[in-house]
């Protein structure tokens, strides 16, 4: 099944429970395994909290897009932008903060990253596994 929706909310820490139960939403309608959506939603709740606490700006816009065996999670923010490191790494245990893009990285396939004085861009990429059929095909039942 194909499924593309958007939705916009104000990048403060309240709208994060919202942000996450969006996206399990639009990706359990559109067939998404379990556990697909369970470390979509964390990564994504690790993307917003990102830009509550760091971005400025005052909207962050979360876009879900399943297609073709794999569901795409957009999470965009309009605030200051930062240089993302090139591969993010988990700090040491007893260090404050840092966690968020190492742990969107060991959580999905593939996390992608822009950011420029205009805001910040975070695509969160996973394969829906073997037993999803691609867009347009009906699974014999």
């Amino acid at each position: 099944m194909e499924v593309r929706t958007s939705r916009w909310f104000r990048r403060e820490r309240s709208a994060v429970p919202s942000a996450r139960a969006f996206v399990a939403h639009a990706l359990r309608s559109a067939g998404a395994p379990g556990q697909v959506v369970d470390a979509l939603v964390l990564a994504v709740a690790e993307a917003c909290n990102n830009a509550v606490l760091h971005a400025g700006g005052t909207a962050v816009t979360l876009t879900v897009s399943v297609e073709d065996g794999r569901a795409t999670v957009t999470i965009a923010d309009d605030g200051v932008g930062f240089d993302p490191p090139r591969h993010p790494t988990m700090p040491a245990p007893l260090a404050l903060g840092h966690r968020g893009l190492a742990l969107m990285d060991a959580l999905v396939d593939r996390v992608d990253v822009s950011s420029g004085a205009a805001g910040t861009t975070v695509a969160l990429v996973q394969s829906l596994g073997a037993g999803v059929p691609p867009a347009g095909v009906v699974a014999d039942a």
